[in-house]
């Protein structure tokens, strides 16, 4: 178990080794993190530099990444290939840490959530943002009216020797949250139907889950329900 403070652009791109470990990250500053196919052009570079926000590109594919000090949990989890956690197969490869993260927030007393096992599906704005998407592994949550939103998103990175998932879920989301990512797209876009609604609506925080719960105890169901793995 590995306890980082640090910006976003070293943890991504430090080199973690090939071994059975988790890297529990917070970060010094609100960051945008890329997809390994999105492009700076996606963003308005001077709102970014107005507001302080780091800009990186992880080595994994899929929609950016809002993130901001003390109001999410990162959790890096590493398996070596050799791991009896390793699945060849890239669609099921990470069920086994939905698996974890539903156990760990139902052990808080969360019902409704659910681990997506279909193939990843982007709808309308999940090219560009991670969380109007869902893909395999991914811990999601009906609602009242039967609509879903995310609560963990994983993205997934492997090489010939281990595989690394990283681990994303809010503690606060909503209107705010939602109004500042806004702010730092581009005009296109920003001026996609429906944007800023399913910003707001793809997200389903800690907070309103699990009232006064803390990112403290959230990681330490997860990490509780990781070590019962074997």
């Amino acid at each position: 178990m590995h306890h980082v403070r640090t910006t976003a652009s070293e943890q991504h791109g430090r080199d973690l080794p090939a071994e059975r470990s988790v890297w529990n990250v917070d970060v010094v500053g609100p960051a945008i993190v890329l997809g390994s196919r999105q492009t700076e052009a996606e963003l308005d570079l001077d709102a970014c530099a107005a507001a302080g926000i780091e800009i990186v590109r992880r080595r994994s594919g899929g929609g950016m990444v809002y993130l901001v000090p003390g109001n999410h949990i990162w959790l890096d989890v590493v398996i070596p290939k050799a791991d009896t956690l390793w699945v060849d197969d890239v669609g099921r490869a990470s069920w086994w840490l939905g698996d974890a993260w539903l156990a760990a927030i139902e052990s808080l007393g969360v019902n409704g959530a659910h681990v997506h096992r279909e193939p990843m599906t982007t709808g309308e704005h999940g090219d560009l943002v991670c969380f109007a998407g869902v893909g395999p592994g991914e811990v999601m949550f009906r609602g009242a009216r039967g609509t879903e939103a995310k609560v963990v998103g994983i993205s997934q990175r492997r090489t010939q020797e281990f595989a690394r998932f990283q681990c994303t879920a809010y503690m606060q989301w909503g209107t705010v949250e939602a109004d500042d990512l806004g702010r730092i797209l581009n005009n296109t876009n920003m001026a996609r139907p429906r944007l800023g609604t399913a910003i707001e609506q793809c997200v389903m925080p800690m907070s309103q889950m699990l009232g006064t719960v803390t990112k403290s105890d959230v990681v330490t169901a997860m990490l509780t329900q990781l070590a019962l793995l074997h």
